[in-house]
This record gives structure tokens, sequence and C-alpha cells, in this order.
């Protein structure tokens, strides 16, 4: 008798996924929590353990040039000209999710690349300078200032004391986290240009 029950359980089961229907036990895309959810509970500091590995050394590379500040002389001598400018760059990452200096996403970012590299992230820049340029008769220029920036790569691991979505472990992968480089800031460039007269 026992056997003639479970040769019915398994057609029933069989008949059911024929028919398009879905027995309990089966999983779906859908069973699986996105990137925001999992750094999202890495925040309330709901996983035992959340940590960020860095997976890359930090890529050092210069900004997109900014026009910062000008300065032109119409007369027939020549004369000297103090251009200041102001310019400041922030950090931003590619999945969405505030990671600051400010958040606890931040401090768990900030913690596993000191402890990789041995130096401090730079969060924001924000540079205020000048520069003395000399103009000939009729002369005009524009100052162009570009941040250096830094990137790098890494993971966040996360343990969960209880199942979260079936796992007791979740790893959020190819987190890229993007900010002002140390040294050297920034980088400028005087052109001339057209002065109007």
């Amino acid at each position: 008798m026992r056997i003639g029950k479970r040769v019915f359980a398994v057609l029933a089961a069989a008949t059911m996924t024929v028919l398009g229907m879905q027995t309990p036990a089966a999983a779906s895309a859908q069973d699986e929590p996105t990137i925001r959810q999992l750094l999202d509970q890495c925040e309330r500091g709901v996983p035992n353990v959340c940590v960020f590995h860095p997976t890359s050394s930090p890529q050092v590379y210069r900004g997109e040039y900014q026009l910062a500040g000008g300065a032109r002389n119409c007369s027939a001598g020549n004369t000297t000209r103090v251009i200041r400018w102001e310019s400041s760059a922030t950090t931003t990452n590619s999945v969405g999710v505030t990671i600051s200096a400010s958040v606890r996403l931040g401090e768990i970012f900030e913690a596993g690349f000191e402890t990789s590299f041995t130096q401090e992230w730079s969060w924001s820049s924000t540079r205020a300078d000048e520069v003395r340029h000399e103009l000939g008769p009729y002369q005009a220029v524009d100052i162009f200032a570009a941040p250096m920036r830094q990137r790098i790569v890494g993971t966040y691991e996360m343990h969960f004391e209880d199942r979260y979505y079936g796992h007791y472990y979740w790893y959020v992968h190819n987190v890229a986290v993007d900010g002002p480089a140390a040294q050297p800031a920034w980088d400028i460039y005087v052109q001339e240009t057209d002065p109007h007269c």
C-alpha cells in the first residue's frame, strides 16, 4: 500500500509540472535578493559579518577637464592677470547605493581599502587656487582643471545568522568605487583663446 501511495505522489507531481503548475519547492530568479537589498541589509547591520574585499589595485587616472576660469587683455600693452578658480570632486560607485564616509557601507569599504593598501581613501577633494598669467596685447586665455581620480573594484561579503533567501552567505561582486586621488589631486593647463575685444 505504501508503494501505491508513493507512485501516486510522483504521478501527481509530474502532472502538475506538465500542466505548468509549480510545486512549492520550485525556485525562480525572483527567489534571489537584488544587489540593493543585499547592500541595504549590510547598511542596516543585519548580517553578522559584512566586509569589503578589494579585488583590484587602485587605478589612478585623470578625469575630464572643465573650464575653471579665464582672463583677457584688450589693451595695446602687456598685463598680468590673476585667475582664481575652485573645483571639487566626490566619490561615486557602480551600484547606485550610497557609499560615503557618513554611512555604514562607506565605513566598511574604507576599512577594507585601508587594510589592503595601508592608505586612506579620499572621499572628496576641493581645490581653490589662483594662476598668475602674463597676457600680451589683445590676448586671452582659458584655464582648465581636471581632477586626478582613483578607481577600485571589490566584493562585499555577508554572513547571516539566519538564512536570507535560503543562504547564510551572500556576495556582491564587482562593486566599483571611484573617488579623488590623494596626490596629485588636480591637473591644470592654460590655453590661448579669442579675446573677443
